[in-house]
């Protein structure tokens, strides 16, 4: 499959919902800064698998386009985070 690239309209950044899905940090690995290794470290996370995700629609500059393709079934509030110590 080859795409034309005068075809891709916009791109879009969509984010997984490790929190109601309930995803795990299964190890940590250790942070390099110029190529010399830190006292820190990030958590790698096994994801659970959906077919639900978020999509910001309203930091992205194509909004537009966006809004034409998503179903009405797709647009809801947004995302509210009523406990951020939980997050």
């Amino acid at each position: 499959m080859s795409i034309i690239l005068q075809d891709i309209m916009y791109s879009i950044n969509i984010q997984h919902d490790c929190i109601n899905l309930h995803c795990t940090n299964t190890a940590q690995q250790p942070v390099y800064q110029e190529q010399i290794l830190t006292s820190c470290s990030r958590p790698i996370v096994q994801h659970k698998p959906t077919l639900h995700y978020f999509l910001n629609a309203y930091s992205i500059h194509n909004y537009d386009y966006i809004h034409l393709v998503t179903p009405n079934t797709l647009r809801e509030t947004p995302l509210r985070v009523t406990n951020v110590a939980k997050v």
